[in-house]
């Protein structure tokens, strides 16, 4: 890749240009460089059957995805052989005889719910150590990555080696196609507090900053916020002796004022940053960094910040955040979309890698920290997990270091629960199969489950489909009720408006009646094993948060008190019910769907 002013590579170098007018690889652009097809660091030599014509775009593509390969499994390996003590910059002597987990490239499947707890104790790490694989991960693969190269500017300018953990996420979520672009217009990062997001996000914002210009031949606009300005500052203090050697140096002209802040480089290229809010529009940013998502509104996300990222040929926005509660609503929009991808199994605009405790398990077992604390062990000790434990505000705990959802006492089930119904037997047999269908509370999400009898007699439920619009909901229906003409659908009155008439006699109609009268005895379906499910990811996570309330001396699933969207649990209650009753009626029971 690297030229060599050697007489021989000068004289092959016009030979290949002359043998290849129109480059090697992308058969387009006139050839203006020698590519070698072997590197030089791996032996490859100047001879002529090494060297092709290529552009300098694809030439400096080749040479940037090979660089990020070579850093990217140097880094993986320093990281398996030296863990340095954040206070003395040494080895810390007591990992020498734990096994590391370093990161490999993401594999299109994640550690769903249906894993047992027994299974999954194999892949923890030991107590008191952080685990590195995210829990949840969106599907990935692309051509190349510039996470290695963020790792490599970390270490070269701010004296810091990434932990595997802030690799494996930034592999995921800074992927780029053959033109530098990034795969990924948006990647939600979380993880429990003091893991180091902000370290990850300082060489994240150095390299974009620096280096990133280069790459793409243009300048590069950046902008940190948070809810919070001191919040959104700390990535711009921790870059300060950068800023001060780029100011000394000519190279950039730096603002320190207090809500000023902000770089502006010679080539063009601006740091900002701002504090979120939803009353400042306008601004164009092909970098987009957001600390602690989850107290940032829909209105500041969706309505100012996102939209300042139509104009920009490759945008990113990059969200970091602990767990939320009920009103984190964007980033439940969002966490719901990418549970819905790892569902599917297909890579879309958006990445996400979580790491958080799994579904169902005990937050007090302190074998299970680590799945929310990749950094345990090293900057984050047991010993304070402990403390934090130990406070008056168990819902702070949970969200914060747990990485949990806050969740009432009221869950409907027992932890774990939900995780040991997972079957393998997912054919479905005989006539008595439903399609339950339900909007979320704003009416931005339409799910459908599906529940019949298995071969063994046992009832079992699996998502149909999940979209964004009620053309796409009928699409799915339409498709499902003509693949099966014995499939019954259920739905909900406010949705029934716009029921094709070849459904009408296919349907029944449930709402809050349903909820009331059949919660009870699909919960109870659950805990004696005769309803089980096929894994998704989605299904489990709204199964789990959904909370229990009283209503009429009875107890109702409540998508008000849970702590996140609950319309898979609604559709289950609704699906499981009416084929545990096949001789049910088709008679509408009228009330609020909510």
């Amino acid at each position: 890749m690297t030229k060599r002013n050697t007489p021989e590579f000068t004289r092959n170098r016009l030979i290949a240009l002359e043998n290849e007018p129109i480059c090697h690889w992308c058969h387009k652009a006139p050839s203006t460089e020698a590519d070698h097809l072997i590197e030089s660091d791996r032996g490859g030599t100047d001879d002529l059957d090494n060297l092709v014509g290529s552009c300098k775009k694809c030439n400096a593509t080749r040479g940037n995805n090979y660089l990020n390969n070579k850093r990217t499994a140097q880094q993986h390996q320093r990281a398996e052989h030296l863990r340095l003590d954040p206070q003395t910059k040494k080895p810390q002597t007591f990992l020498k005889n734990q096994k590391m987990m370093t990161p490999t490239p993401f594999t299109d499947i994640s550690m769903n719910s249906h894993d047992s707890v027994q299974d999954h104790d194999k892949t923890l790490a030991m107590v008191g150590f952080g685990v590195e694989q995210p829990r949840l991960v969106t599907p990935t693969g692309a051509f190349g990555s510039y996470s290695a190269l963020v790792g490599a500017w970390s270490e070269a300018h701010l004296s810091r080696t990434l932990f595997p953990w802030q690799l494996t996420a930034l592999s995921g979520a800074l992927e780029h196609d053959e033109d530098g672009n990034f795969i990924s217009s948006t990647a939600l990062i979380s993880t429990g507090r003091q893991n180091g997001k902000t370290t990850m996000l300082s060489a994240l914002v150095g390299f974009c900053l620096t280096e990133l210009p280069r790459i793409w031949g243009r300048p590069v606009r950046i902008m940190s916020t948070a809810h919070e300005l001191g919040l959104a500052t700390e990535v711009f203090e921790d870059l300060r002796e950068v800023f001060e050697l780029l100011e000394e140096s000519g190279l950039a002209k730096v603002t320190w004022a207090y809500g000023r802040h902000q770089v502006k480089m010679l080539d063009g290229s601006v740091y900002k940053v701002n504090s979120a809010t939803g009353k400042k529009h306008g601004g164009t940013w092909d970098i987009l960094i957001v600390d602690e998502l989850w107290a940032i509104s829909e209105a500041t996300y969706f309505g100012a910040l996102k939209p300042s990222q139509i104009a920009v040929p490759s945008p990113l926005a990059f969200l970091v955040s602990t767990a939320g509660d009920e009103s984190s609503r964007a980033f439940l929009k969002l966490r719901e979309q990418a549970l819905g991808v790892i569902d599917s199994g297909e890579r879309s605009d958006l990445f996400m890698a979580e790491w958080s405790l799994e579904t169902g398990v005990s937050p007090d077992d302190q074998k299970y920290w680590g799945q929310a604390n990749p950094s345990l062990g090293r900057t984050i000790t047991l010993k304070g997990l402990q403390a934090a434990a130990e406070s008056p505000d168990r819902a702070q705990f949970l969200r914060a270091h747990c990485n949990l959802w806050v969740a009432a006492a009221n869950s409907w089930i027992n932890p774990g629960e939900w995780a040991k119904r997972y079957t393998t037997n997912q054919d479905l047999v005989g006539g008595n199969t439903v399609l339950a269908v339900d909007s979320s509370v704003d009416d931005s999400k339409y799910v459908g489950i599906l529940c019949g009898l298995n071969s063994d007699g046992d009832i079992v439920a699996s998502v149909a489909f999940t979209c964004e619009t009620n053309r796409a909901m009928w699409r799915h229906i339409e498709r499902l009720m003509e693949d099966d003409p014995k499939l019954k659908l259920a739905i909900t009155p406010t949705l029934d408006l716009h029921t094709p008439e070849p459904l009408i006699r296919r349907r029944s109609l449930w709402g809050y009646a349903e909820m009331i009268k059949y919660t009870g005895l699909v919960k109870s379906m659950i805990t004696e094993g005769r309803l089980l499910h096929t894994g998704e990811e989605m299904l489990a996570e709204h199964v789990n948060r959904a909370t229990l309330v009283k209503a009429n001396g009875a107890v109702v699933l409540s998508s008000q008190k849970s702590p996140g969207p609950i319309e898979c649990a609604r559709c289950l209650v609704a699906a499981a019910s009416l084929v545990s009753r096949p001789g049910q009626s088709g008679r509408a029971m009228m009330g609020s769907a909510r």
